[in-house]
């Protein structure tokens, strides 16, 4: 089913996304600067929002690479259908995602926190993917395309 392609590959974007973890501890600064909007922060939180950024994009990286890695063995050791697996693992992947947000930036509740991610998560994995689109070459997403298995019809 095209469902279950799709999916397939939104996890591995979101995944190859959240595991360029140096490279996105500014974006996640950025991020929250346009989840926040025009409203002044305060002087401690601005200080503070880099460890936050950091601290955010570590677990995010973590938080990938175990969704990764049990999706990757739910499907190979179970004999389940690589399809339902993904979307269960891409759900989980974001409310994960969402939680990390939530608790590294201190949000008070978990749609703020899945605002968020969102914002972290998708707009470099659209850029990302325009580049892909140009060059054809991304051996990270590659890389964990070939993990996640490919569903069958």
């Amino acid at each position: 089913m095209e469902i279950y392609v799709f999916v397939r590959h939104m996890l591995a974007w979101s995944i190859t996304v959240a595991v360029l973890w140096p490279v996105m501890i500014p974006w996640a600064k950025v991020s929250y600067a346009i989840w926040n909007g025009n409203k002044e922060l305060d002087e401690e939180f601005e200080e503070e929002l880099w460890k936050r950024s950091a601290y955010a994009s570590t677990l995010m990286a973590v938080v990938a690479v175990a969704c990764l890695g049990l999706d990757y063995l739910t499907v190979d050791f179970t004999d389940m259908p690589a399809g339902p697996i993904h979307i269960v693992y891409y759900f989980a992947f974001l409310a994960l995602a969402a939680g990390v947000m939530v608790y590294c930036f201190g949000m008070e509740d978990f749609f703020s926190g899945l605002n968020l991610a969102v914002i972290y998560l998708y707009i470099p994995t659209a850029l990302l993917f325009l580049l892909w689109l140009v060059i054809r070459w991304n051996w990270v997403f590659e890389f964990v395309l070939n993990l996640l298995k490919e569903p069958k019809a």
